[in-house]
């Protein structure tokens, strides 16, 4: 299983900068509604306490919710390129309070 990204700085696995390139080539200015959904989510997952994902000694808390910024970041992008897939799905995912964590190699979505 290959992680799902939990830094901006990851690139994403599904689109690669295809989303980003498509919204620059058209002048289409989205960095704004970017910051606006990241915003939200750093406000909502404020409540969710250490410990909440954990196997063992290993709290994989923050990872989740660092994958949920991640998540919401690239969702943003397929809704502005009227392009819903896999980001908006993984994203219905985390709202029903599971943690989308990995792709298998065959492109299978592994949720805790």
């Amino acid at each position: 299983m290959d992680w799902l990204p939990s830094s901006r700085d990851q690139p994403d696995p599904i689109h690669g900068e295809h989303l980003r390139t498509i919204l620059k080539d058209n002048g289409t200015a989205y960095q704004q509604e970017v910051m606006a959904s990241y915003k939200l989510a750093l406000k909502s997952l404020r409540v969710v306490p250490d410990r909440t994902i954990f196997s063992g000694a290993n709290d994989f808390t923050q990872a989740a919710k660092d994958s949920a910024i991640y998540c919401v970041r690239m969702a943003t992008l397929e809704v502005l390129n009227a392009q819903p897939n896999f980001w908006l799905d993984a994203l219905m995912i985390y709202h029903e309070g599971n943690w989308p964590c990995g792709l298998l190699p065959d492109g299978t979505l592994v949720v805790f």
